[in-house]
């Protein structure tokens, strides 16, 4: 048990000096704390109304793309229905074979 009191004593020392140390930071975050925690609360505030901006448009443009998409793919169908069920078991008969394999 002897061999390990060093490292029993370098442990303890160890942690003391990070209970110190984090009492240090603790001081240093109350006194000066609350201003940077105002500058940081501002700036993620902003950060995140402009994410929110950029994804509102985001997501009005993949709406209007799948707007477009559905209504192109509809007209086609509609003028081609007999292409259209031949792609479809096409892609079926591809993907049943290539199910199949594994």
């Amino acid at each position: 048990m002897r061999s390990n009191s060093p490292n029993v004593n370098s442990l303890a020392r160890d942690t003391q000096n990070v209970v110190s140390e984090a009492q240090e930071l603790l001081k240093t975050v109350k006194d000066d704390g609350m201003n940077r925690l105002d500058q940081v609360r501002s700036t993620m505030n902003t950060q995140l109304e402009s994410a929110k901006e950029k994804f509102g448009e985001i997501q009005s443009t993949v709406q209007e793309g799948a707007k477009v998409a559905y209504s192109t793919t509809d007209t086609y169908v509609r003028t081609n229905p007999w292409t259209a069920v031949a792609v479809a078991a096409a892609a079926g008969a591809v993907i049943g074979f290539l199910a199949s394999r594994r």
